[in-house]
């Protein structure tokens, strides 16, 4: 399992997630709001807040634009954080239950549901003859186990779930 096998946009949305997780793991949540944020997918057009929301406001308030800070850093250092070439997924020859991916400072390992969500979306790939999964099949991932936090988060936002489900069959 490498970053190779999900067409770019997924690919995107694999790098946004592990960019706002916090912590050494990264689960479904995450990998819901990077979906979301990369645009509409399969009917999914669903705006959720990013964790560190109140912060950016609070230092707002004090006059500091995170979006500023973070775009003069990048010119500093001409370094993008998003940059696909800087990170790397990875499945551990010793342990194949550990998936990880690395990037700028980062070493993320990724939790049950999230290893779960990135393999039913390759066997979703695979099963419609890609050679690559796409975004559509990250949230076919995501819901694929009923119990995961994503699921869930997608309930408490009035999302239809089954809907989206039987768009996804669909496409």
């Amino acid at each position: 399992m490498t970053l190779a096998d999900f067409a770019p946009a997924a690919r995107q949305t694999l790098i946004r997630a592990g960019i706002q997780a916090e912590g050494p793991t990264l689960g479904t949540d995450p990998l819901l709001l990077a979906l979301t944020q990369g645009g509409p997918v399969a009917g999914l057009d669903l705006t959720l807040t990013t964790p560190g929301a109140p912060d950016r406001a609070l230092l707002a308030t004090l006059g500091i634009d995170v979006d500023e800070v973070h775009r003069r850093a990048s010119e500093a250092t001409s370094l993008r954080l998003d940059d696909p070439s800087l990170w790397r997924l990875r499945r551990s020859p010793f342990l194949p239950l550990r998936v990880t991916l690395s990037g700028p400072a980062k070493q993320l390992t990724f939790n049950e549901a999230g290893r779960k969500t990135l393999e039913v979306s390759l066997w979703s790939a695979r099963r419609q003859g890609r050679a690559q999964a796409t975004r559509e099949d990250l949230l076919w991932g995501l819901l694929a186990d009923a119990s995961n936090n994503a699921v869930q988060t997608l309930h408490r936002h009035r999302v239809d779930v089954r809907a989206l489900w039987t768009t996804l069959k669909a496409a």
